[in-house]
């Protein structure tokens, strides 16, 4: 089965819009949400949208008042400032309320009034793989149990994530193609837990416990015998799951490191320790944490740390 590590890096997308101008503004959102329709006291809109090919990120702020009929072709995820409201079908809420999830062929109405918004939109291919890795169904379909979160413990998990994800964004770190990578598997993870999807809850629940205990029991295992000449199968073996479930149970983790790096990782970190405080030559310690030379120690040790081993031989 495919996973979202193994598709190509998506191309980082980055879209800013300002106006004050009625006619540009309603173009610009017409041709990105909808109908859209600005009150009689609109003074400016403006939006800052980074991302890729699976996920974006949103920001918005509305100067007078709009309403938008959005029938979305992605998974909108939208939280506002008091002054915001939505309708879908007849339900009704505000986005300062609560996180809502509007989904594709469900058209709903946004209203905005001197406030601003926040949103995270999922492709849903992207979204629709993640949670088959996350649940281990292949004939998972992405649809989700109503608009408002599974409870308000949920609900603050969401806001907690994208709050995360938001630093990130403001420091720039989204244009890395790995940061952005780990911070769309954040979400996604984070927006499958909020939202109830629709299917047998108790079988996708135990599915993910189950996929969490092979992969904390995986992990334990890789970085207790770290040292020792193991194998990826030995791993999975004391996790109680097949190869390719250890593999599965590690892609679907935030960071989307398969086992084999995750032990490459591991030797590199206790390597690392070990040169930093105790009197031990480089390979030396390439030979103790089962590199096959020293060259490939210091290569990997070089691509990991961005500098080369120092050890008492330097």
């Amino acid at each position: 089965m495919e996973s979202p590590v193994d598709q190509p890096s998506p191309t980082y997308v980055e879209r800013r819009f300002r106006s004050r101008d009625r006619d540009e503004t309603q173009a610009y959102l017409a041709g990105h949400y909808g109908r859209v329709d600005l009150g009689r006291r609109f003074s400016g809109y403006a939006e800052h949208v980074v991302g890729d090919g699976r996920f974006l990120l949103a920001d918005a702020a509305m100067l007078g008042e709009l309403r938008c009929v959005v029938d979305p072709d992605v998974l909108l995820i939208s939280t506002g400032t008091p002054g915001s409201g939505w309708e879908v079908g007849d339900e009704t809420g505000s986005f300062a309320a609560e996180p809502v999830i509007f989904q594709p062929g469900q058209q709903s109405v946004h209203r905005m009034s001197d406030t601003q918004g926040r949103a995270v939109a999922f492709r849903v291919p992207d979204l629709t793989r993640t949670a088959r890795l996350l649940y281990a169904r292949d004939d998972l379909e992405l649809r989700f149990d109503g608009p408002r979160p599974i409870n308000p413990r949920r609900a603050a998990s969401w806001l907690a994530t994208l709050e995360v994800a938001r630093r990130e964004w403001k420091t720039g770190a989204l244009s890395n193609d790995s940061l952005r990578a780990t911070t769309y598997r954040q979400l996604a993870a984070a927006a499958l837990e909020t939202f109830r999807l629709v299917g047998d809850r108790r079988e996708l629940r135990v599915s993910a416990e189950r996929r969490a205990r092979v992969f904390r029991v995986g992990a334990q295992y890789l970085r207790d015998h770290a040292a020792a000449p193991i194998t990826i199968e030995d791993a999975a073996f004391a996790a109680g799951a097949s190869t390719g479930e250890l593999v599965l149970a590690f892609r679907s983790r935030a960071d989307g490191v398969g086992p084999t790096a995750y032990l490459r990782r591991s030797r590199l970190s206790a390597a690392h320790d070990q040169l930093s405080s105790t009197p031990i030559t480089v390979r030396a310690a390439a030979e103790l944490w089962g590199f096959s030379s020293e060259a490939v120690f210091v290569r990997a040790y070089r691509e990991e740390y961005g500098a080369d081993p120092v050890g008492s031989d330097a």
